[in-house]
């Protein structure tokens, strides 16, 4: 009997050493998990750059899926926002006002303004920003750079304004004769003598008592061109509309729309790239974060307006105007109704009066317009979502032999016959 005692408080005895071994290898495994150096932390956070690719790279080994460190849960939600603006777009305000919070509550979104191109590519390749945001005219001049420097180009935002504004008591219909307006955009020069031939077309600098300094202030430009507006010097002057709402501006304005109400009215396309925004990335930026602060139609008006623009000669891009939309069906058939434009009509109906697709439509327009504003050269192309990038190709080369055509001297039927100028000159 005391044999038998004893021995089942020998197995008593040997089986809580053993569950106690167990709890001691258990505990120790913890230990040995939580203990993981933090260099093994900071090798995890340094395959990755920036701040935002540590909520996607993947662990080294199984013990970081296993705890993943704090500080890279820390920062996983957080994305720094390098800004550039420019005299006709102000970057930081549009974003700040654009992104709607409770579409991004799961990010900390933070600003950083930059001073010129090369400190924001700097920021950017040094992982100090994860984005930077910048006019996109000023990231299609710096393209090379921004390949050079490990970056790509990762997609737009849409415009919201692209139309410059008049500003001044009355509409370019009601203008008196031989108004003078200011504008400093060959592009608008022309488009105002198309509207009115009679106009007095003139550029800031040849206003009397106009200080050189302000060639390179554009918000005090504005200012002294108020100003000489009230004073009767001139009859109005051309700004976009970022530089209206920057300089306070009190006197009316009117919008150089591209659809105009009136049917028959003067319209004006925008400059390339007017009030598009590009955001630019390190290669390799995770398309699932990229795509949240892009917009398609931005996208798509980037996208198209590179390369039609960098398609034609440097001289002649200042004196295009270019527009790209996204258009829906119906929008569409209601302005081919109140036109009465058959050929618009017809892009969206088949034969049997049926719609052909109800999908997005992709709308680009072009136009040059010559010296005097008598001549205009214009290419209009409406077409699917699903085909734009193809379609795009022909658009360029239609537009580049209508260039060629209407650019050149018109050559002699006979030696005899007199020199004949360009149709657009």
């Amino acid at each position: 009997m005391a044999s038998d005692i004893a021995g089942s408080s020998l197995a008593i005895e040997l089986l809580s050493i053993t569950n106690s071994s167990k709890e001691s290898s258990k505990r120790s495994l913890t230990e040995s998990i939580v203990s993981i150096p933090l260099w093994i932390t900071l090798i995890a956070s340094r395959c990755c750059k920036g701040r935002i690719y540590q909520q996607e790279c993947t662990p080294l080994s199984w013990a970081c899926s296993v705890l993943p460190p704090k500080e890279v849960d820390a920062m996983k939600d957080r994305v720094v926002i390098g800004t550039l603006d420019s005299p006709d777009c102000i970057v930081k305000n549009r974003l700040s006002s654009n992104l709607e919070a409770s579409l991004y509550e799961d990010l900390e979104i933070s600003f950083e303004p930059m001073v010129d191109f090369s400190q924001a590519i700097q920021e950017l390749s040094d992982d100090r920003v994860d984005v930077i945001a910048l006019p996109a005219i000023i990231a299609a001049s710096f393209s090379a750079k921004i390949a050079e420097m490990g970056c790509e180009v990762l997609g737009a935002r849409t415009p919201r304004q692209p139309s410059m504004v008049l500003v001044s008591s009355n509409r370019i219909p009601y203008q008196p004769k031989s108004a003078i307006i200011v504008t400093d955009s060959e592009l608008v020069r022309r488009q105002l003598l198309r509207a009115r031939p009679d106009l007095t077309i003139v550029d800031a600098g040849g206003i009397d008592g106009f200080p050189t300094e302000y060639s390179s202030d554009p918000i005090n430009r504005s200012k002294f061109l108020a100003e000489s507006l009230s004073n009767d010097l001139i009859q109005g002057f051309v700004i976009s509309r970022a530089e209206y709402d920057n300089s306070r501006q009190s006197e009316r304005r009117h919008s150089l729309t591209s659809q105009p109400e009136d049917r028959g009215g003067s319209h004006f396309l925008p400059k390339p790239f007017s009030d598009l925004i590009a955001l630019v990335g390190r290669a390799g930026f995770p398309k699932s974060i990229s795509s949240r602060f892009t917009e398609p139609e931005g996208n798509t008006a980037l996208w198209i307006q590179s390369r039609v623009i960098s398609s034609m000669p440097s001289e002649m891009q200042e004196k295009v105007g270019i527009q790209v939309r996204h258009r829906q069906v119906g929008t569409l058939l209601r302005q081919a109704e109140r036109d009465r434009d058959l050929v618009l009509g017809d892009s969206c109906i088949d034969p049997d009066g049926e719609i052909k697709e109800s999908a997005v439509r992709v709308e680009t327009r072009i136009e040059m317009i010559s010296s005097d504003g008598r001549r205009t050269i214009a290419l209009d192309r409406i077409t699917a979502l699903s085909d734009y990038e193809f379609s795009i190709v022909s658009f360029i080369k239609d537009w580049a032999q209508l260039l060629l055509e209407t650019t050149r001297n018109v050559p002699k039927d006979h030696s005899t016959d007199p020199e004949s100028p360009a149709f657009i000159y």
